[in-house]
Parts: structure tokens; sequence; C-alpha cells
């Protein structure tokens, strides 16, 4: 990135201008007459851009010898860099790019496939973004990982191999949307215009959702694995009677994560963090006495993995409120150094 000093002009009347560097103006062929897009933060800078500036192709080529694994990474990162084409060449068969078409549509939000030939094929990635803005992704991110908190818990007390296979399909969805708001995050940093489209004023904020999508993702992956657990033939539910209701509480902390998001609050943000240090500390105290109720038969590691994925999901509700606190923080603002008027 470059930083031009350019003295600002005045023609004409009260008519302020600027010129261009030449070289920026070169590369996107403006000459007399040619359209800019002003782009004007809240409290930040002035950011021009070419009117007719489109965001260039992505490219992946599939070279013999190359995992699926490997080439759905490599797909996934071009997703979440934010090409809104993506030309896949495959140069090994048709193999993975069938399998390719599969995860995409598991993972992906968005993605069309436009062309399809032997040897490749080319991806659309749809501009969702007026219907899938930062914070409608966020609530429904935040209600799927809270309802699967809640379901893999009843689980415990009432197994079902159903439900729990259920529950994995869930936490793919979860991944689909946390996929989709990294993307809208990195356009914005790309393409400023996006901003209005994500309904997103202050850009600071996106990083703060992404660390709360963050959050939601892997909560919803612990309770898949409290899921599984319920699973397994030597569970019991029996020594947990009593840390139960405990376990439970895991599931309101988090729902009042999702909602501090949606609505932040300084002071509920303050107030949750304490109660929620509170909770942990039933937890710690809860899980001593499964110990000790436990005999060698019992599947003790079973129960320490509920506790570490019931104690992982409100630690993740508390770095959600300590966002939830930084998002009603002011932010600085860029100011002048120059005195105006008379001095």
């Amino acid at each position: 990135m470059r930083a031009h000093v350019r003295r600002v002009q005045q023609t004409g009347g009260s008519t302020l201008t600027v010129s261009l560097p030449k070289l920026w103006a070169e590369k996107f062929g403006l000459s007399r007459g040619s359209e800019l897009i002003e782009v004007e933060g809240e409290d930040g800078p002035l950011i021009l851009m070419p009117r007719e500036a489109v965001l260039s192709e992505g490219e992946l080529v599939i070279e013999p010898g190359t995992t699926l694994e490997q080439a759905t990474r490599r797909l996934i990162s071009l997703y979440l860099a934010g090409y809104e084409t993506i030309v896949v060449r495959e140069r090994g068969g048709v193999a993975i790019q069938r399998a390719l078409k599969n995860l995409i549509r598991r993972w992906l939000v968005g993605v069309e496939v436009v062309d399809e030939r032997l040897d490749g094929m080319v991806l659309s990635v749809m501009r969702l973004y007026e219907n899938l803005t930062p914070l409608t992704v966020l609530e429904r991110m935040g209600t799927m990982a809270a309802n699967m908190v809640h379901d893999s818990l009843s689980l415990l007390e009432d197994p079902s191999p159903e439900e729990a296979a259920d529950l994995l399909d869930r936490d793919d969805e979860v991944d689909r949307f946390y996929h989709y708001l990294l993307r809208c995050v990195n356009v914005s940093l790309i393409d400023p215009r996006t901003l209005k489209a994500v309904e997103v004023g202050d850009p600071q904020a996106l990083i703060g959702y992404t660390l709360v999508a963050r959050s939601f993702e892997r909560v919803a992956d612990h309770a898949t694995t409290i899921a599984s657990i319920s699973l397994d033939k030597s569970w019991s539910f029996d020594p947990i009677s009593d840390f139960y209701p405990i376990c439970l509480e895991s599931e309101r902390a988090f729902r009042r994560a999702v909602d501090l998001v949606l609505r932040p609050d300084q002071r509920v943000a303050l107030r949750s963090l304490e109660e929620t240090d509170e909770l942990l500390a039933k937890l710690e105290s809860g899980f001593s006495e499964v110990q000790a109720k436990c005999t060698r038969n019992d599947p003790m590691v079973l129960y320490r993995m509920l506790f570490d994925n019931v104690k992982r999901v409100v630690e993740y509700s508390m770095d959600v409120y300590e966002i939830a606190l930084n998002l009603t923080t002011p932010k600085p603002k860029l100011v002048s150094t120059r005195r105006s008027g008379p001095t």
C-alpha cells in the first residue's frame, strides 16, 4: 500500500480539487471524463474507486497427485478471499472435480457451477450481501449453535443416534455460514462499496463479527462432541445426575451471548462476565463431586470430555461477552490538526 501526498487546489469559485497519481490512473485506464466513486466513512478517510472496477478471477489448478483435501482447502481459500468467479482447471481427470461439486454444496454459500467440462469448471459466487448481512448471519449461526447445545445436552439423558446424526448436519450448516461471513469481511476490505450492502457503518465492527463467528462455530463443534458422548455404549447418566443441571446453565449463558451481539449493552455484558465466572466455578465444583462419586468401572474419560466441552461452551460465551463490550466502546475518529477560522 502506497501513501501519496497531494496538495488541495482551488479552482473556480470555491471548488477544491486533488490530482490523481498517474500510475494509478493508468492502471485503471482513467482519462478525462472517467467516473470515480467516492466512499466516505462515517468518521474516516474518503476512498476513491474507478466506477467500472471489478474483482479479478480466481484460479484453482488441480495437478495430478493433488488430493481431494488439498483441492478443497485451496478452493475454500479462494472463496474466503472474495473472488466472484473461480476457474477450476483439472489436469488429472474428473474424479476430484466431481467430489468438489458435492463439497461446494455442503460448505459454501452462494456458489453455482456456471460452466463445466471434462478438464474443469467455472464457479460463480452470488452477491447475497443485502439478504445475508453479517448480523443476519451471526443471528442464524448463534441460534443454530444454541439449539445444538440444547439438543446435545438432552441426548445425554435420552440418547438417539438419529438425532446425533442430525446435529452433524447442522454443524456443517454453521460452518457454511462461518465461511460466508469471512468472505463478507474480506470482500469489504477489498471493495469498500460493499460496506453499504452489508449494512456495516463501522468497518472495525467486522473484526469483532469475525471473532464472534469463530466462537459460534467452535460452540457448534463442542455440541457435536457432547452428542457423540451420549452414544458411547459405556456411557451412564447416573453419575452426572446432580451435575447435569449445572451443565444446562451453559446453554443459557450462550444464548445470552448471542443476544448481546445482536443488541450490545455494556452493563449487561459486564454483569454477564461476572455471573459466568461464577458458573465456571460451579462447573469445577460439580465435576469434582462427579469424580468423587465415580468407581473404577465408570468411564471417567467420558465424564471428563463432557466437563471439558461444556466448560468450553461457557468460555466461548465469555469471549463473546467481551467482544460485545468492545462493540459498545466509542472508537477514535480522524480529526484535523489544523485550526479553522481566525487565530
